[in-house]
């Protein structure tokens, strides 16, 4: 792929239409998102699949009980495509578009602009909300996550439905992840949200790239800064039990890694 193959990495169609996904946006239960097929240029989207790294080349979740996939920074993915994506992913027209799209100035970090995922046979995340707080800066909420996935004949029977709740035992929307398809969501402390475990047939697994955006917040609007909260269903023994004293640690944990950060 030649590097002036494309005018815009995104499907044009997309950005024309951003009144129309605002008001999708804002009125999707049970909390605010919005799902657009055929979100990237067909040809860079066969690509980024074509692309893609093996599973054996990117690193294992860390958070082993309550996830199990794969993943990588899109910085550490060397291709024309990557780079295309990359481009557009950190691009003014993105930023104005995701602005529009919520109602208020948002932004991509250019440096740590998001991570591809891959899951294989067995893999799982489990329901949960996701860090609050930039690793590095103090007043970066993470308020927006895109999410796209490049899945093709993705059958109903594979399992890894993207859900999303507000509350653990509320409505659950339930989408599936088929190719090119992204969903745009809200990010705070109350969008829940994972995928069911995979039962996938061999070679196949579950690919998907993942953009955090941030709004600069006012000091004392900003929470207290938390990693990854997860939130286990009751019935499932020990890791229900287990949930609660990990999320604190994570909490900790970040909290101490950031000041060690600002001191270095």
């Amino acid at each position: 792929m030649k590097n002036n193959s494309m005018v815009c990495a995104i499907n044009p169609t997309v950005y024309n239409k951003v009144k129309d996904w605002a008001s999708l946006y804002q009125t999707a239960i049970p909390f605010s998102h919005v799902i657009i097929d055929n979100f990237l240029d067909e040809s860079l989207a066969e690509y980024l699949l074509r692309d893609f790294p093996d599973v054996f080349v990117m690193n294992r979740s860390h958070h082993y009980l309550f996830a199990n996939k794969y993943e990588l920074a899109i910085e550490n993915t060397i291709s024309t495509s990557f780079s295309e994506f990359y481009k557009e992913i950190t691009s003014s027209r993105l930023q104005l578009f995701v602005s529009e799209l919520v109602g208020e100035d948002l932004f991509v970090d250019a440096e740590l602009c998001g991570c591809i995922h891959q899951g294989i046979n067995g893999s799982f995340l489990d329901m949960h909300t996701d860090f609050n707080l930039h690793l590095l800066k103090n007043n970066w909420l993470h308020s927006l996550n895109i999410i796209i996935y490049l899945n093709k004949d993705w059958k109903e029977e594979f399992g890894g439905n993207l859900l999303l709740k507000s509350e653990l035992k509320g409505i659950t929307s339930n989408i599936i992840p088929q190719f090119n398809r992204c969903i745009i969501m809200q990010s705070d402390d109350t969008t829940y949200h994972g995928y069911s475990q995979l039962k996938l047939p061999k070679g196949l697994t579950r690919k998907s790239i993942f953009v955090p955006i941030y709004k600069e917040e006012l000091s004392d609007n900003l929470p207290p800064r938390h990693l990854t909260n997860f939130a286990t269903e009751q019935d499932s023994g020990f890791k229900f039990g287990f949930t609660k004293f990990y999320n604190s640690i994570t909490k900790l944990k970040a909290q101490l890694e950031h000041q060690f950060i600002k001191k270095s």
